[in-house]
């Protein structure tokens, strides 16, 4: 398990998920409906915030550094570039995090929208554990070498 990670490294994982989402049927039926922009305001160990804007259309899927006001986002979540991480891979869930304090949403969303993210995080975290399964299986990987 990780115990750091930068925002630069979150912002990544976060533009894999887009990338991942893209053949997902259930996301583009969502999109075929609507779009999604959720704020991130990362927190660093220095306190400091580190606002980055993921926008997510039937044309466009990308996060870019930047803050809007809450008016203009569906979703606002502060939280510390690790717990996106654990959060995105399955190692920490939603409940927790809030629970915790580690998640701060701090602009909920409508349910459509709440659904629409909720199924941009499953489609990534299925689409990470087929990746390492793969790579597991992969002749000449580790997995196979093993006795």
């Amino acid at each position: 398990m990780r115990e750091t990670m930068t925002v630069a490294e979150a912002v990544a994982e976060l533009r894999d998920m887009l990338a991942a989402s893209g053949g997902n049927p259930t996301i583009a039926d969502r999109l075929a409906r609507g779009s999604l922009s959720v704020l991130y305001e990362f927190e660093n160990p220095d306190g400091t915030i580190e606002p980055y804007l993921m926008r997510v259309r039937r044309d466009l899927r990308e996060v870019a550094p930047g803050a809007v006001s809450y008016d203009e986002a569906d979703i606002v979540i502060r939280t510390e570039p690790l717990t996106l991480h654990r959060l995105s891979n399955g190692e920490l869930g939603g409940r927790e995090a809030i629970v915790s304090g580690r998640l701060d949403i701090r602009k909920a969303p409508s349910m459509p929208k709440l659904l629409f993210m909720r199924s941009l995080f499953n489609s990534y975290k299925k689409h990470r554990l087929r990746t390492e399964a793969d790579a597991q299986t992969t002749p000449g990987s580790a997995a196979e070498a093993a006795p």
